[in-house]
């Protein structure tokens, strides 16, 4: 609006109506957001024989409370065009972590993130029926309520599979028909770009196959719709990289037609600067596996990879190392970067967030196994 004018045109609303409108709305979209998840019980790698510190008391249990709630159909988004970019090239270089029963948490919207991983659909009853996980979020509304909430403001939401607070669908659902069925309700009901599998190979071949088969039908389903789904999966990772019952499911999953987009690595971290060097050394091993296991190229394997360190505490990441990890993904044209367990700082988050630099796809060359390791921090 002109400042020099000093009248209102006819037909405009008062300055005061407009202002207050704009109140309402960032009010409204702080309560659609849910906070990170701290560690679950018995923390975040849960590999055979790790060593991990216990997690404080919670009142959400290990696996599905009382009051659990079926994912239920919002009213559908509106139409969007199929996306454009290619199965190697990532949309987004940060995805938030939302606990669909955890409290507001309006400021990652503020600090630029657009995309959005909700967690976690598990088997409820029965063993075929998609739940989430963990209790009634706080505040009443459902979860399909705060994601429309969320939609409208401009974020892309993505359900996660699996994780740590209940048995992934394929795990416990043996019928195909109804695995299918089950995947099938929680697509249609968001109906959202893509969905994340935070569940591995330890499930079983038969689990793995069960799941790869399953997707590779949405997968053809939804492009027969016009509106590709993408999928990655999100597994533990160390310094040897991913375990090998992940890598032969990842394998399998391909196999079976599925069209895996990325795999995201958890890697728990402390800090120090030597914890970030672990970190980097767990991606480049992951690395070489990622390319085995998805059969493409190793120096397009970076845009096939995300990058999710573990927190432990907040001060696990300060700005200075959120820095050195964003110049990291830079560097390398890493695909996507993520946090997971203690929620971070404010300023770390907006970092993390930023765009890259344009020549940020150029990945500069990397070191071979074996080698002295070229520090990135």
């Amino acid at each position: 609006m002109d400042s020099a004018r000093h009248s209102r045109e006819a037909g405009r609303p008062p300055r005061s109506l407009v202002l207050l409108a704009s109140a309402a709305l960032v009010a409204g979209t702080g309560a659609a957001l849910w906070v990170l998840p701290a560690a679950p019980p018995g923390g975040w790698d849960t590999r055979p024989g790790a060593t991990t510190t216990p997690a404080p008391a919670s009142p959400v249990p290990e696996t599905l409370v009382a009051a659990r709630q079926t994912v239920a159909s919002p009213p559908p988004p509106a139409a969007a065009a199929p996306g454009d970019e290619s199965a190697d090239e990532p949309a987004v270089h940060y995805r938030g972590f939302l606990d669909a029963a955890g409290e507001p948490h309006p400021e990652l919207l503020r600090a630029g993130v657009r995309a959005f991983a909700i967690g976690h659909v598990v088997a409820g009853p029965g063993g075929c029926a998609p739940h989430w996980a963990g209790a009634r979020p706080r505040g009443g509304d459902s979860v399909a309520a705060r994601i429309e909430r969320l939609r409208a403001d401009g974020g892309e939401v993505w359900p996660a599979f699996g994780g740590p607070y209940g048995q992934e669908l394929a795990v416990t659902c043996t019928n195909p028909a109804r695995l299918l069925a089950a995947y099938r309700h929680v697509v249609t009901a968001l109906d959202p770009p893509g969905v994340d599998f935070e569940a591995g190979g330890s499930a079983g071949p038969a689990a793995v196959r069960r799941r790869a088969a399953a997707v590779a039908r949405l997968q053809r389903e939804a492009r027969a719709r016009g509106r590709p789904l993408r999928v990655t999966f999100t597994l533990p990772a160390s310094r040897r990289g991913l375990e090998p019952a992940d890598q032969e499911m990842l394998r399998a999953a391909r196999e079976e037609g599925a069209e895996i987009e990325s795999v995201g690595l958890l890697v728990p971290i402390a800090s120090g600067v030597s914890n970030l060097h672990d970190l980097a050394v767990a991606a480049r091993a992951a690395r070489l596996q990622i390319a085995a296991a998805l059969d493409v190229p190793p120096d397009r394997a970076w845009r096939r990879m995300g990058l999710a360190p573990v927190l432990a505490g907040t001060g696990d990441l300060g700005p200075g190392e959120a820095g050195r990890l964003a110049a990291f993904r830079a560097r390398n044209g890493l695909g996507w970067l993520s946090l997971r367990g203690a929620r971070p700082a404010d300023d770390v988050v907006r970092i993390l967030a930023r765009p890259s630099r344009p020549d940020a796809g150029v990945a500069r060359p990397e070191v071979t196994p074996g080698a002295p390791p070229v520090r990135p921090w």
